[in-house]
């Protein structure tokens, strides 16, 4: 297996172009758009060179894992031994500086990464580096120059290839099949949390049979005046009993090898009321108008204007309270993630860029209904990839 050609080719470019040499990564998603491998408690290093050379160094009991998606020059550490207590950063020090000789990165540019950044976490605990990986590129590489590159690595992302997309829809069709259980789920009498391992158990059973190594997610459920909640920046499942004429939000973020989904859908716990399909209806208008506008070189703020003014038409402008969408796919609950659908974004859409499109009314005491779609820019226009 090797590298992504495409994604490697503009990893090399965007490196030679910042003039640097070499750059070191370690969160999971920034090793994964480097070396296709998704590290599981990101106690892994990346290291591309702007001569193409890409090394991951790994816990040795990720190699396998790591054989099966990356083709990057693989160098594996024992992150804890019987022999002695240390931390994971001093286990590394001699892998990196083995890799760093071989480079020739002694008297050298780094790019790393300095500023806040929000990314989904690959596992229940995750390693984070923070300041000490500068100390530990600076104690094995001595003389080397660190730079931010944090620029680099968000607008790298922003960008897939056709493998990467390729692999998002792998993580849409895993999703789907969690809100394939949805519908018959919404049932009055139930519990949030009992709808929410419903559609989740689901979505957890799709992957047999899967070229997929690693998949997982959350479905979170919010029903009646909870669904009115789902504007905050993040979901939540409470232990409300759903009711005739409610309405309830399905929303999930799941990954597949570490790509992910930001996927909702409102369903009615019976037949929908007048003002449920009145709200309806405009959403879908929303929905409709913000993507006949989606092409490269349009700005991202028309995207979020065609959408809100559909809704204010509507008289529900108060009540759409969020941005229209954001990066997705190595993100996956970013609004800072590039694109920023937002009505004060200044980013410009280009073929390969993936994101939502979630248009979406909120009414405190009462309920709230969203549609997030994930969509990808094509030559002329874009493909809905949640088409379900």
């Amino acid at each position: 297996m090797q590298v992504d050609p495409e994604r490697h080719s503009r990893l090399v470019r965007a490196i030679t172009d910042a003039g640097l040499d070499a750059i070191i990564c370690s969160s999971a998603t920034d090793v994964l758009l480097c070396t296709g491998y998704w590290p599981v408690m990101s106690m892994s290093l990346s290291v591309v060179t702007a001569d193409g050379e890409v090394h991951a160094i790994l816990p040795e009991d990720e190699q396998e894992l790591a054989d099966a998606t990356s083709g990057a020059e693989l160098l594996t550490y024992k992150p804890s031994s019987l022999d002695d207590i240390s931390n994971v950063g001093t286990r590394l020090g001699a892998p990196l500086a083995k890799v760093g000789r071989r480079l020739g990165l002694l008297n050298s540019k780094v790019g790393i990464r300095v500023e806040l950044s929000v990314q989904p976490e690959p596992y229940v605990v995750s390693a984070n580096f923070h300041h000490s990986l500068t100390g530990l590129i600076s104690s094995v590489l001595p003389q080397t120059t660190l730079l931010g590159c944090d620029d680099l690595l968000e607008n790298q992302k922003a960008v897939k290839t056709k493998s990467e997309v390729a692999h998002i829809l792998e993580s849409v069709h895993l999703a789907s099949y969690g809100f394939g259980a949805a519908k018959s789920g919404v049932q009055p009498g139930l519990h949030e949390p009992q709808v929410a391992s419903t559609v989740q158990s689901a979505f957890d059973c799709a992957s047999e049979g899967s070229p997929v190594q690693r998949s997982y997610g959350s479905f979170f459920c919010m029903s009646g005046p909870n669904s009115a909640k789902a504007g905050a920046a993040f979901a939540r499942t409470r232990y409300r009993k759903l009711q005739g004429g409610d309405l309830v939000m399905i929303h999930a973020n799941t990954c597949a090898d570490g790509y992910w989904t930001d996927i909702t859908r409102t369903y009615t716990v019976g037949q929908p009321t007048l003002r449920q399909r009145e709200i309806g209806s405009a959403i879908d208008e929303a929905r409709r108008a913000a993507l006949d506008v989606i092409q490269p070189g349009v700005a991202a703020r028309d995207v979020d204007e065609a959408a809100r003014s559909v809704m204010r038409a509507h008289g529900f402008g108060e009540a759409f309270t969020h941005a229209t969408g954001h990066g997705v796919g190595y993100a996956a609950a970013n609004a800072n993630s590039l694109p920023r659908i937002h009505p004060c974004s200044p980013d410009v859409l280009e073929e390969g860029m993936t994101f939502n499109i979630e248009p979406a009314a909120h009414f405190d005491g009462y309920g709230g209904m969203r549609h997030c779609d994930v969509v990808a820019v094509t030559g002329t226009g874009c493909k809905v990839l949640t088409d379900f």
